[in-house]
């Protein structure tokens, strides 16, 4: 008898702001959940953003291996930078695997999985699908009729939406984008519950992007250790923030139903923290020698310049402030730069190699060197109080392993427990900018974990990786696990009797399908996309 398996993700969550949400009995089904298994910390992939966790969630791997840095293709030096999608994928995905093995899978609203792929089952795109705010179109595939899925799930919600939107900027002056979230989360569950309904699978991928949304505008709102919690403003809008993790306990309790006698896997892709600070690492850059300006250029570091930049952000549409941003690297002196800033997603700093980039000037040679001093560099820097900013540099070659490294930054600081957060601006006179007095927040790489299901046992000490999340699903399921993955089973959420009694079995890693690395964006739905990952401070 097939034992279904479910993974229940929560986009951004952490249990600095889920744990008081239970002790109140806000989220009494998770509680239950969690008090019949095993939970902790899942740490995220580096760098800890969306792309690279939920891609290495849902393929077992690092992203050396399944090539997802961030949401855009390229850098400062690329001439045409395109959106990510599905077909980029290069490691075989959890849908491949249970295909491999006879299993119907159902994927809901991962991000990363549009253009929809064929699989054994169905699958509802997320995060990067178009249709941003208008009748979407192409987000489903179904073996028994594409269109067909598609169909029903507008007629079960009319005004369905693939994503939800939200502007960091903006938002955390009022309760509007909680009252949405809401709304969504009430169309995220009618949706799942028709889905499993009409075409029950054997294992069940879901993702809610909720919690990720309203924490990056509302998050130290909702962390009871932050100075901005008690204030007036937290004490308004903090109740109808709370209805939303409501809503989702809602959906945790209907896919944990599903699940019934098999395995049950709530878990997040990366943790957050305050947004206190932004560091413009190519300021640092410039201060340290390695990036140059052309003559001239520094009349842009002037205080009317920098204001005007600000202001295109906010206000011009996001394609024509990122073309506006995109030619502020003309001032670049590529043939002097020996290193510059990533886009904000990958989090580093590429070394402009000769043979790699297409301005690369930096000989093969000197690279270990170079990044070696750069890392120094920002180990010894200080903040306007003087105090060390920087935990650790991570070189690529110690986080990442594989053959899809193309993409991949050189370099990837971390800044005082990722509460400073890196981006590729030019032109600030200082290299840190003060943030604290915004509610925001930003990701940190303490997600969540917890497993539920036969042999699992209860604990709280549980600690793993986002990789781990594709093998402990199927092993929940009792399904064969495909060799050489670089997660592996949570066997310490499972009694030691028990999983010897059963451990994981191994299998040939499934011929992964075919990818198509052409964009499926036209221009204005590239445009539509881009304005979304701005509201959310991507780029």
């Amino acid at each position: 008898m097939i034992r279904r398996s479910v993974v229940i993700g929560l986009d951004g969550v952490t249990w600095r702001i889920l744990d008081p949400l239970i002790e109140n009995g806000h989220m009494p089904r998770l509680a239950s959940l969690r008090a019949r298994g095993a939970w902790g910390v899942l740490e995220s992939t580096v760098p800890t953003y969306t792309p690279p966790a939920w891609t290495s969630a849902i393929t077992g791997v690092n992203p050396g291996r399944h090539g997802i840095y961030g949401f855009i293709e390229g850098h400062a030096q690329n001439e045409r930078r395109e959106l990510v999608h599905s077909g980029r994928i290069e490691a075989p995905t959890i849908w491949e695997m249970a295909k491999a093995q006879g299993l119907r899978a159902g994927v809901y609203n991962v991000p990363l999985t549009y253009p929809p792929r064929e699989l054994d089952g169905w699958m509802v795109s997320g995060m990067m699908t178009p249709g941003w705010g208008e009748r979407q179109r192409g987000f489903t595939s179904w073996d028994k009729g594409s269109a067909d899925l598609e169909a029903r799930i507008l007629k079960w919600v009319p005004d369905y939406a693939v994503d939800m939107s939200a502007d960091w900027e903006r938002d955390w002056r009022d309760a509007a984008l909680a009252e949405r979230a809401l709304a969504i989360l009430q169309q995220r569950y009618t949706v799942l519950d028709r889905l499993i309904q009409l075409d029950p699978p054997d294992l069940l991928f879901t993702v809610l992007e909720t919690p990720d949304r309203l924490q990056h505008v509302y998050f130290r709102y909702l962390d009871p250790a932050d100075p901005l919690y008690d204030t007036e403003a937290g004490r308004k809008l903090r109740p109808q923030v709370i209805e939303c993790y409501q809503a989702m306990d809602r959906i945790v309790g209907l896919l944990d139903d599903y699940a019934d006698g098999g395995g049950a896997l709530v878990c997040s892709d990366h943790g957050f923290t305050a947004w206190e600070s932004s560091v413009h690492t190519n300021t640092l850059l410039q201060q340290w020698g390695y990036l140059k300006l052309k003559a001239g250029a520094r009349l842009m570091q002037t205080s009317a310049a920098r204001k005007a930049i600000s202001l295109a952000k906010r206000v011009l549409p996001a394609r024509v402030a990122r073309e506006a941003k995109n030619r502020t690297f003309a001032a670049v002196d590529w043939s002097r730069t020996r290193a510059f800033a990533s886009p904000i997603p990958q989090q580093g700093v590429y070394i402009n190699l000769k043979g790699r980039e297409r301005l690369g000037v930096v000989e093969p040679g000197e690279l270990q060197g170079l990044k070696e001093a750069i890392k120094r560099n920002f180990e010894e820097l200080s903040g306007p109080d003087g105090r060390p900013v920087t935990d650790r540099v991570h070189l690529a070659e110690d986080v990442f392993e594989g053959d899809a490294l193309d993409g991949a930054p050189d370099l990837l600081p971390v800044m005082l427990d990722h509460r400073f957060e890196l981006d590729d601006e030019l032109f600030h006179k200082q290299p840190i900018t003060d943030l604290s007095h915004l509610p925001r927040g930003v990701h940190h790489p303490d997600g969540i974990v917890v497993v539920r299901g036969p042999g699992a046992k209860q604990t709280s000490g549980l600690r793993g990786s986002v990789m781990d999340v594709t093998p402990t699903m199927l092993y929940l399921g009792d399904f064969a696990v495909p060799d050489g993955l670089d997660g592996s089973v949570l066997s310490d959420a499972f009694d030691t009797d028990a999983f010897n009694a059963r451990p994981p079995r191994g299998t040939a890693p499934p011929t992964s399908g075919p990818r198509d690395e052409g964009s499926p964006y036209s221009e204005d739905e590239e445009k539509q996309i881009e304005e979304s990952l701005r509201g959310l401070g991507y780029i």
